[in-house]
């Protein structure tokens, strides 16, 4: 089974299905994540740096992906 997603009657998406067996893959990361205390946002500055990326561009992209599934 795949993931699947609900519509309303003007095609908006108001809901997904998830099948249970990635959800439980992904739950049990999720609880070894919180396991390792709260998130620290600072710990994560700049490790984009030196990807040599144009994030406008990317952002453009994750939005275009976003809005087509």
């Amino acid at each position: 089974m795949q993931v699947q997603y609900v519509y309303d009657e003007h095609g908006k998406k108001t809901g997904v299905i998830v099948p249970i067996s990635p959800r439980e893959r992904v739950s049990g990361k999720i609880k070894r994540v919180k396991s390792k205390g709260p998130f620290e946002p600072s710990r994560f500055r700049g490790i984009y740096r030196n990807l040599g990326l144009d994030f406008e561009r990317e952002l453009t992209c994750l939005r275009q992906e976003w809005e087509r599934t």
